[in-house]
């Protein structure tokens, strides 16, 4: 093959090539690169950094020799000519960043570069392209031919960018949500984690992710269903719980469970099943719906007595009345006063059974000084009382020690109360001391239960029962022991106030 057979070919490869080429001469700015040096330049990072205007410079030093048809179609060009200025008519400013890059390379004699970057169309558009230049051997002392080809990635950089917008949004909202978004890959392993399953779960995004969501979050109890149900749905997307919402337990990183409400969706990425869940915290809701239900059965008892007890004591009332009318036995009005003071009482444990029913907010108070204050009311009995701690109760702390003083007088008959307060670090204890007739070993593990009544001085069955529940709210504990010699204490654990 002669010369100009290799010229035609070459001229043919270069003109017909899908690639943008470029044929350049880097010479005036490898000259000026070597003045610089020259000066004592050694750091042309931080030069053209220093003196941005001669970036400018250098790129009109820069000869463009020649571009093939690719290159002007790929800058909207009408002709080669359009294009044969210098490169700055083609710059953006981070065209400026990796032509300074190539400067650098070459001030320190390299001959190859390769690098993303940024350029104009003719018509002002910008175009992401992926740019390489090699100096051939014959022309790298001087620069003088640089063959320079560029690729259109604009359209891979567009979608990647949409994606990269696309995934910001998603972190944005998913973050925001106030609900746990997890996500799982093929394989069981944890791939998402957003910032709501970092504080109920009490576990940061890099202590998950890659781990398997089974031993992550999975109750032991659960931990082979969902196995199970894993098996078949990175096979096929579906399962029993898939597109439902269900309610289950999941674990807290300390190893303790809660109740959650999870919803499972399934996502094909890459031809593989992928699960999302998200997975809502609802401890409140199911503290509030016992709490409602504790509410209910407390007003059906007040109802159920209301039906009962009261229903008969009026009832028993109405009979003596009339046996008076015809009899005229003072007895009988006697009774009837009985039946009434006992009908007032009931009212009255009603009153305290709602009063603790509606009772929420925990406050400060002295034990001590409510002891002194409900005792106080009771004068033909004498007590004494020893220590003080503040504990944490609610408004019917009165209604609890008022029962208590009062099941020691009416139904034990005791003509003396000892009040014992004992302070530890976290706990007060409370010791309610009686010397009266005491409490039979076969009914003290019934006194506390709704409705117990016990001999003749047993009205509704309710005081001892409000005073448990009162104190179990506060987070407290009530037991009840003999007295030695004779009698009974009642022991209240409280919560301390420090």
């Amino acid at each position: 093959m002669n010369l100009t057979e290799s010229e035609i070919k070459y001229k043919s490869l270069f003109e017909e090539s899908p690639i943008s080429i470029w044929e350049e001469d880097f010479s005036d700015a490898c000259k000026y690169l070597n003045s610089l040096r020259e000066d004592g330049i050694t750091d042309f990072k931080e030069y053209f950094a220093n003196n941005p205007d001669k970036v400018d410079v250098c790129s009109r030093m820069v000869k463009i020799l020649n571009v093939n048809k690719a290159t002007v179609e790929m800058y909207h060009a009408k002709s080669k000519e359009d294009l044969l200025t210098d490169l700055k008519a083609l710059f953006t400013e981070y065209s400026k960043r990796t032509f300074v890059e190539q400067l650098v390379l070459i001030a320190n004699g390299a001959t190859h570069y390769e690098g993303e970057c940024v350029n104009k169309t003719i018509d002002g558009k910008e175009l992401d392209v992926y740019l390489q230049w090699s100096v051939t051997k014959k022309h790298k002392k001087d620069y003088s031919i640089v063959f320079v080809s560029l690729i259109d990635i604009t359209s891979a950089k567009t979608i990647k960018r949409k994606l990269e917008e696309s995934e910001e949004k998603f972190r944005t909202i998913t973050n925001s949500a106030n609900d746990a978004i997890v996500m799982i890959d093929n394989r069981g392993k944890i791939n998402f984690w957003n910032r709501a399953a970092e504080v109920i779960f009490g576990r940061k995004s890099g202590e998950v992710i890659g781990k398997s969501l089974n031993s992550v979050l999975t109750p032991e109890g659960y931990k082979e269903a969902f196995q199970k149900g894993f098996g078949k749905f990175k096979h096929t997307g579906k399962g029993n719980v898939i597109g439902k919402t269900i309610e289950m337990y999941a674990q807290y990183k300390d190893g303790s469970e809660f109740p959650v409400e999870l919803s499972i969706t399934g996502i094909k990425i890459n031809g593989q099943w992928n699960g999302l869940s998200i997975i809502r915290d609802i401890s409140k809701r199911k503290k509030t719906e016992e709490e409602n239900r504790h509410q209910r059965e407390q007003i059906k008892l007040i109802n159920k007595i209301l039906r009962h007890d009261l229903s008969n004591n009026l009832a028993a009332i109405n009979s003596t009345i009339n046996n008076y009318k015809r009899d005229g036995d003072d007895n009988n009005l006697k009774v009837a006063k009985e039946y009434i003071e006992k009908s007032a009482e009931l009212i009255m444990k009603m009153r305290e059974h709602e009063f603790l029913i509606a009772s929420t907010n925990l406050k400060i108070y002295d034990i001590s000084e409510q002891f002194e204050n409900i005792l106080n009311n009771y004068q033909t009995i004498k007590y004494s009382i020893d220590g003080k701690c503040k504990v944490f109760a609610d408004d019917s702390l009165n209604s609890v020690i008022d029962n208590l003083i009062r099941n020691a007088v009416v139904h034990s008959g005791t003509d003396r109360i000892d009040i014992r307060i004992i302070s530890s670090a976290r706990t007060c204890e409370v010791k309610v001391i009686d010397y009266g007739k005491g409490i039979p070993d076969d009914i003290k593990m019934k006194i506390f239960d709704e409705g117990f009544k016990y001999g003749a001085t047993g009205h509704s069955g309710l005081g001892l029962y409000i005073v448990q529940k009162a104190v179990k709210s506060w987070d407290g504990d009530i037991s009840i022991e003999d007295n030695t010699p004779k009698g009974s204490i009642f022991k209240m654990y409280l919560k301390k106030v420090n």
